[in-house]
């Protein structure tokens, strides 16, 4: 979720962030134990407003967060009590592989949408085409191009016909991939993929995306009420398949922004889940060793990020040179950020987190992070990095003393925690480097509308996995992928070349180097973005709440099959 998902600022993700969970609260240890759900079945939330209800336009993890409870894919991923990613049949109740692992054939169940009608294996197919529709021009189009003929019709270069996804019958649904892909079945149930309405799209014309009551839904729960940018209400869905095992009747969910304000809402029970930051990590560690609420921490798979203008070069004119670039990453001091301002988390000098796998190794045990040794070399050394900014300047012919240099960072947090954030990033700079930093923080609206516009050399930004697998980190930078215009517009013809060495191959230790090559070159030496921290998850929860899930990929909470026991 998203994933995995994108970020307008990477403090909006942190509110509502997945995690691996390492601890109690699993999403099985609590039903077994014979313990009896309360008469009132509701559960409290935060949450950052989606900007869309279109499956195949989900770019957001609060899009992620809403979209998985209430449409339903072909699987769905929980948590076991051991923290263990476990995939189940959801909208699929069995499916095949064959043909040396290129053709993926999905026997669907029977369920309906909420307005009756049957969830068929066509609406499968029609998602898949619609989000190749290169009139779209779908951000996640490329997560679809492992099937045949998937990235020529994206292009223009085959016909819908062509591309490797058929309804044999009304429950039959298969895919044929191009080649043998080790991560597709990892991304079985990703909320792009899910099944759309042709019909009801068309009913809902222009106002579809964002108006609730033009959607029909598939999953546990549908949506009551949306008050944009405040609140959204679900209810639990009587036509869902499962519907027996969803035990929740209502979902309330509410944007907060202060870190403070949450703390009290949690400490007086009237929000159920936080993803804590700051001081409140060690203080409700501590009262979970004492019964009082329940402690879920460990990896997640999210990396944020410094990104760089590279299509204009920023308003600055400065940041398609890569020593620039370079020199605005070694001089941010990541483990202080870490400690200081955040009270968690790891620095980050590699693009791909801890917690993703090759085949049954972690990446992170395995592969040394590229701009560690450039980090050390440079740490604490202002007149070496100053030489560095230097050179980028006398590549680009530009004549201009560091103190006359003024960069703008744009974002949109305006909570304190983000604002301690952007503070030392901007003292960071001007202390290491001599330049200016001008922050500009911007309604949501304006920041999408100055980013856009190439308003601005720097923003922040992050990237949470969708899948177990380096490659869910390493394919948004090729040429033409969907998300360039969020990550500055990187672009280089030797990363893609790295990047094409991977098709077909599926020997993990060939993989993982290819990996390491595309992150050397696009941290370390294209300097092509700026990696910050790995994030981690901090997740208290009231003991009265069982059975929750936080899945490691995919939607950061799965409550369809959560319940309240012992609240009342």
């Amino acid at each position: 979720m998203c994933s995995k998902k994108l970020t307008a600022t990477i403090c909006a993700v942190l509110l509502i962030i997945t995690s691996l969970l390492t601890a109690c609260g699993s999403s099985e240890s609590n039903q077994s134990s014979g313990q009896q759900p309360d008469k009132n079945q509701t559960l409290n939330l935060f949450f950052e407003s989606p900007t869309t209800l279109d499956v195949n336009d989900v770019r957001n993890s609060s899009e992620f967060q809403i979209l998985s409870q209430v449409q339903e894919g072909l699987v769905r991923t929980y948590t076991d009590k051991n923290g263990k990613e476990k995939t189940v049949p959801a909208g699929a109740k069995s499916w095949k592989i064959t043909n040396g692992g290129t053709v993926y054939t999905f026997k669907l169940r029977n369920y309906k949408w909420s307005d009756g009608k049957e969830v068929t294996a066509q609406n499968y197919v029609d998602s898949v085409l619609r989000l190749l529709d290169p009139k779209k021009a779908f951000s996640y189009a490329f997560f679809a191009y492992d099937i045949k003929n998937a990235e020529k019709y994206y292009a223009g270069k085959a016909k819908a016909k062509d591309v490797g996804v058929k309804a044999l019958d009304d429950k039959t649904l298969q895919f044929t991939l191009e080649k043998p892909t080790p991560q597709f079945n990892k991304k079985f149930g990703f909320v792009a993929l899910f099944p759309i309405r042709l019909d009801v799209i068309k009913k809902g014309g222009e106002t579809y995306a964002t108006d609730y009551k033009a959607q029909v839904f598939s999953g546990p729960f549908v949506i009551k009420s949306w008050v944009k940018d405040n609140s959204l209400v679900l209810k639990k869905n009587p036509k869902y398949w499962d519907a027996k095992n969803v035990h929740l009747k209502t979902v309330n969910l509410k944007k907060v922004d202060e870190t403070s304000t949450q703390a009290s809402l949690f400490q007086s029970k009237q929000t159920d889940v936080i993803a804590a930051q700051q001081q409140y990590i060690k203080k409700w560690a501590g009262e979970s060793k004492q019964g009082k609420i329940q402690y879920i921490h460990g990896n997640t798979p999210l990396t944020s990020y410094i990104v760089f203008n590279q299509k204009s070069g920023g308003t600055s004119g400065l940041l398609k040179n890569a020593k620039i670039r370079l020199a605005l990453s070694l001089a941010i001091n990541r483990e202080d950020l870490v400690k200081l301002v955040f009270g968690r988390y790891r620095p980050a000098y590699g693009l791909i987190p801890n917690g993703i796998q090759v085949g049954n190794k972690d990446y992170r045990d395995d592969v040394a992070q590229p701009l560690k040794p450039l980090y050390d070399k440079y740490n604490g050394n202002k007149s070496e990095l100053q030489e560095l900014f230097k050179e980028g300047l006398k590549e680009l012919g530009v004549k201009k003393r560091l103190s006359d240099i003024t960069f703008t960072l744009i974002t949109t947090g305006t909570d304190a925690l983000s604002k301690s954030e952007q503070e030392y990033y901007q003292q960071e700079w001007e202390k290491n480097l001599g330049v200016k930093v001008k922050l500009n923080v911007l309604e949501s609206k304006l920041f999408v509308a100055q980013r856009n516009a190439n308003k601005y050399d720097l923003l922040l930004n992050g990237w949470f996995g969708d899948y177990n697998d380096p490659s869910t980190f390493t394919d948004m930078w090729t040429a033409n992928n969907g998300f360039s215009k969020f990550f500055g517009f990187y672009s280089d013809k030797k990363y893609d070349a790295y990047y094409k060495k991977l098709d077909g191959v599926t020997d993990d230790a060939q993989r993982e180097k290819i990996y390491a090559q595309l992150e050397d070159l696009l941290i370390a030496k294209d300097a092509g973005v700026a990696p910050i921290y790995y994030g981690d998850s901090q997740y208290f929860v009231q003991n009265y709440v069982k059975n929750i899930s936080f899945p490691l990929f995919g939607t950061p909470i799965d409550f369809s099959r959560a319940y309240i026991s012992g609240k009342e």
